[in-house]
């Protein structure tokens, strides 16, 4: 009986690192597309690429994984020219909420 209990017991611990670890770290690479409408100019950025954002970072996804956020506003997106490469830091908490931090942009 007791080999029982610490076998729950140690399956509850996994599973508590497994739900920690289950947080997205990424660097996203991509390229500014700017396109007009009647409201204006739209800007858009379109990724290639992903790894992750350091060495210890957890940034799995599967091939085809759809992942949809809101770039945050930043003025430097709207004046940089069509065709720059930006890259962006990509993150996710336990619960699924996402976030997005412009690091850079280059032409």
């Amino acid at each position: 009986m007791k080999i029982i209990g610490k076998f729950i017991g140690a399956a509850a611990l996994l599973t508590v690192a497994t739900v920690a670890q289950a947080q997205k770290d990424c660097l996203l690479e991509g390229t500014v597309q700017k396109g007009g409408s009647a409201d204006g100019e739209q800007v858009a950025v379109k990724f290639h690429s992903m790894d992750k954002y350091d060495e210890n970072a957890n940034c799995r996804t599967r091939r085809g994984e759809k992942m949809e956020f809101k770039l945050p506003a930043d003025p430097r997106l709207k004046e940089a020219p069509a065709g720059s490469e930006v890259r962006y830091r990509y993150r996710t908490d336990g619960k699924g909420n996402a976030e997005a931090e412009l690091i850079s942009i280059g032409t």
